[in-house]
């Protein structure tokens, strides 16, 4: 046991490593029997100021604006099962109206491969969805309906969350329609590996014990104003065969619109391309002893992987390289370069210094 522990350790250290570089029938959501000082079923009273009441305003705040995503994929052919054409795999997840445009913000992975997508509301009504673009490296997509007068979900601030504080999970897990749970935050800035074949990692996560399964995903977590905070988006089961409960995750909701804007605006998100992590001597030491690779710098943007296609590749970026200065600027911090990338802005320039082995190099980017 001792020694399993000692490897949840380094997990957990390289977990701290490989982070992303950026570089509405009857409606369910009604106002009885949960209004202020009327009495929740059971017979349990309901004061203004309780718990109770704020979780049922909160619900009926936000509740409308939650959908449910279906989607069909195409499977493959198979005399035995299909027509030669194929037969239609289905789908489901939830997605959060943010705008009175018919815009809807929901997972990657809920909408990736579909071929048609629909979003129903709690009220029954349905609507096809377009789907306008997607970001896999945040797990995020904006879907479109062309609807007049949709229900939209008030929008909190995800930098004003502080751990301990009570949230709510809206969505539809597995077949179970508009459902609710409770919990609490309990860790802000999380890094969660959703892809370990790709190494593909959700950085800055909200970690929170409110229940959240298939089907949950692309759904609100909520603070207790009834305001949207967050994207659930995880949920750990196990690590190192190790079994896991309450460790559910969302994507902060200010990144998440920031994204969701840039889809609106551009139909993809700027990104350097990149995934990486902050090195600091220690984690230099570890990467030495489990890779066998030699770094010559103790801090910077550490690169572990270059996607295909991307402003990083088309610039010359290997995994490897360490990022240490940018225009001129000593950097030591991923979120260094990713700030930088930001306020380069799409169609921006950047020269990175970067320590290559044993060599320093200048590397041109041009960010699209």
């Amino acid at each position: 046991m001792d020694q399993r522990v000692r490897r949840l350790g380094m997990v957990a250290a390289l977990v701290g490593l490989l982070v992303l570089g950026a570089v509405y029938g009857t409606s369910q959501w009604k106002d009885e029997p949960g209004s202020p000082g009327a009495p929740l079923p059971g017979g349990v009273p309901v004061g203004r100021s309780s718990p109770d009441a704020q979780v049922v305003e909160a619900i009926r705040r936000v509740g409308p604006a939650v959908v449910k995503v279906s989607t069909e994929l195409a499977g493959p052919a198979d005399e035995l099962l299909a027509p030669p054409l194929g037969f239609k795999l289905q789908g489901q997840g939830s997605g959060i109206v943010i705008d009175d445009q018919g815009h809807i913000l929901t997972n990657q992975h809920v909408v990736e491969d579909a071929q048609t997508i629909t979003v129903q509301f709690p009220d029954g009504h349905s609507f096809p969805a377009v789907l306008l673009g997607a970001d896999p490296w945040a797990d995020l997509a904006v879907l479109k309906v062309e609807a007049d007068k949709l229900p939209q979900a008030p929008l909190g601030d995800s930098d004003r969350l502080v751990v301990g504080q009570s949230v709510i999970a809206i969505g539809n897990p597995v077949g179970f329609d508009y459902s609710v749970t409770a919990g609490i935050i309990s860790a802000l800035g999380r890094d969660v590996e959703i892809d370990p074949a790709r190494h593909l990692f959700l950085e800055n996560m909200i970690q929170t014990d409110a229940a959240i399964n298939p089907g949950n995903s692309g759904g609100p977590l909520v603070d207790l104003e009834g305001r949207v905070i967050g994207v659930t988006t995880a949920v750990v089961r196990t690590l190192e065969g190790v079994v896991a409960e309450g460790l559910g995750f969302a994507v902060p909701i200010n990144h998440a619109l920031d994204l969701a804007r840039q889809i609106i605006e551009r139909g993809k998100t700027l990104r350097l391309g990149v995934l990486g992590g902050t090195l600091t001597p220690e984690i230099r030491d570890l990467i030495a002893q489990e890779f066998g690779q030699e770094i010559t710098v103790s801090r910077g943007a550490y690169i572990t992987q270059v996607m295909p296609d991307s402003p990083a590749e088309r610039a010359g970026l290997r995994p490897g390289d360490v990022v240490v200065g940018i225009d001129g600027d000593q950097i030591e911090a991923m979120e260094e370069l990713r700030d930088a990338v930001v306020a380069a802005g799409f169609g921006g320039q950047l020269t990175l210094e970067v320590a290559r082995g044993a060599q320093r190099v200048k590397v041109e980017v041009a960010l699209e």
